[in-house]
């Protein structure tokens, strides 16, 4: 009976132990610039710094559009295309910043001034997608 009960507390153990899922995937906003400006007159220039473990960030198919940029204001995001940053099939930890430039706004009321902010996320090659980050808020003027 002890045999029994030692045999089934070493299988129960044994399969409750899960791997650790060692793998980072983070983003974080470094600036964005700028934060006032009038329609049509002045791209925006967001910085983020990017990490992850495994290098999974960016893919070979330039039709595959991983960072998603959404505007407050509106319902849907827009999407682009990422390029890998590490050889094919190698797991390298990578870091770095990714300028992205996003097209001057434009007010989409009738009114002289909005506000907005962009919100970002990064997925990768996993299908596992990044933290989201959020600009300050931007001021649109006539």
């Amino acid at each position: 009976m002890k045999k029994i009960l030692f045999i089934s507390l070493l299988v129960f153990i044994i399969s409750s132990c899960k791997k650790e899922d060692d793998s980072l995937f983070n983003i974080s906003l470094l600036s964005t610039s700028p934060i006032s400006l009038q329609e049509f007159q002045e791209n925006i220039i967001v910085e983020i710094e990017f990490e992850h473990s495994e290098g999974f960030m960016g893919f070979y198919d330039p039709d595959y559009l991983s960072l998603e940029v959404k505007d407050s204001r509106l319902t849907n995001a827009d999407y682009y295309h990422l390029i890998p940053l590490n050889p094919p099939d190698n797991e390298l930890a990578i870091k770095g910043i990714i300028q992205l430039e996003i097209d001057a706004p434009f007010i989409l009321g009738s009114g002289n001034l909005e506000t907005l902010f962009f919100t970002m996320r990064i997925q990768d090659r996993e299908g596992e997608w990044s933290n989201d980050i959020s600009t300050p808020l931007i001021s649109v003027s006539r």
